[in-house]
C-alpha cells in the first residue's frame, strides 16, 4: 500500500480556508463553438487564445473569494495547451486548488508522459478514465510528482448507467469495482455524479468501499438539473467538492451566482 499521497491534505486546508467546498468546472467556449453558454462579447479578441485567457482568467479571480478549487478543462484550451500553465499559476495565486480535468486513460508509457506535463504546468491533481485499467501505476507516478488523481467512479449522463451500473465485474456494478479500486490503489478521490439516475444508496456504497479520506468531486449541481434532493446526496459523503459550472461562469453576474452556493452549500455542510 502507497503512503497517502498530499493531496488529501492540500484539500483540507483550502476548505478551511475558504471555508468552501466549491469547485468551478472551468469551460470557456467560443461562440461558435455552441449556441448558448459562451464567452461574453467583453472579453472578445482578434486572438482566439486571448480570448479564452481574458475570460478565464477573470472568472478564476471572482470564484477566488468563495471557492477552494478550480477545474480547466483540456477540451477546451486543445487551441493553446500553454494558457493551461498560466491559469495553474493563477489558480494557485489565488489560494485555490488546480485541478485538471484531462481523464488520462492510455496505456503506461503514455499516462507517465501526461502526468509528467501536468505536473510541470503546475496542477495539484487530475481526472482518470478508469476503462483502460493501469490505475496502479498512474497513482504511484502521480504521487511521486505529489499530484493527486480523482478517478470517474459513477458519471450521471444518461449513458453511464449502461456502462457503470448495469454492466458488471467479477459480479458487482462497475462503478462499485472502480470504487474499490480506488480504495486499493490509493488514489486521491472519485467524480461521482448526482443528479439523473444516481441514486443515494450508489454513493453510500461508493464511500463506504473507499474510506474516509478520499475527496468526491461531486458534479451535477446546476444546469445538469440539481434539486434539493440531488443536494441532500451531498451529506453522503465525508469530503464534498461541490462543482459549479456553465450556470455560474456565464451568468450576468458570476459572484453573485457563486455566492448563492457558497451560502446553500455552507447550509447543507453544518447539517
Amino acid at each position: 500500500m502507497l503512503k497517502d499521497g498530499m493531496f488529501f491534505e492540500k484539500y483540507r486546508n483550502a476548505v478551511e480556508e475558504k471555508k468552501s467546498i466549491i469547485n468551478i468546472n472551468l469551460d470557456p467556449a467560443l461562440p461558435r463553438q455552441r449556441k448558448n453558454f459562451v464567452i461574453p462579447d467583453k472579453y472578445s479578441s482578434e486572438d482566439d487564445s486571448d480570448t479564452i485567457l481574458n475570460f478565464s482568467l477573470d472568472i478564476i479571480e471572482k470564484a477566488s473569494g468563495y471557492c477552494c478549487s478550480i477545474k480547466p478543462n483540456t477540451q477546451y484550451f486543445l487551441n493553446d495547451t500553454k494558457l493551461l500553465k498560466i491559469l495553474a499559476d493563477k489558480i494557485r495565486k489565488e489560494g485555490m486548488i488546480a485541478i485538471l480535468d484531462h481523464k488520462l486513460s492510455d496505456i503506461g508509457s503514455t499516462n507517465d508522459s501526461a502526468i509528467h506535463w501536468i505536473n510541470e504546468m503546475g496542477y495539484d491533481a487530475f481526472t482518470f478514465s478508469p476503462f483502460a485499467g493501469n490505475m496502479q501505476t498512474a497513482v504511484e507516478d502521480a504521487h511521486n510528482k505529489n499530484l493527486g488523481v480523482f478517478v470517474l467512479t459513477l458519471m450521471s449522463n444518461p449513458e453511464a448507467e449502461l456502462f457503470m451500473v448495469n454492466t458488471k465485474i467479477n459480479g458487482s456494478p462497475t462503478y462499485q469495482f472502480i470504487a474499490s479500486e480506488v480504495k486499493r490503489t490509493n488514489a486521491d478521490g472519485c467524480v461521482v455524479g448526482l443528479t439523473g439516475f444516481v441514486q443515494e444508496d450508489y454513493i453510500r456504497s461508493i464511500q463506504n468501499t473507499v474510506g474516509h479520506n478520499k475527496v468526491f468531486l461531486l458534479q451535477g449541481i446546476g444546469p445538469q438539473g440539481g434539486s434539493e434532493a440531488d443536494l441532500n446526496k451531498i451529506k453522503l459523503v465525508k469530503n464534498p467538492l461541490v462543482s459549479l459550472g456553465r450556470e455560474v461562469i456565464f451568468s450576468e453576474n458570476v459572484v453573485e451566482s457563486i455566492k448563492k452556493y457558497y451560502d446553500l452549500l455552507n447550509e447543507v455542510r453544518k447539517t
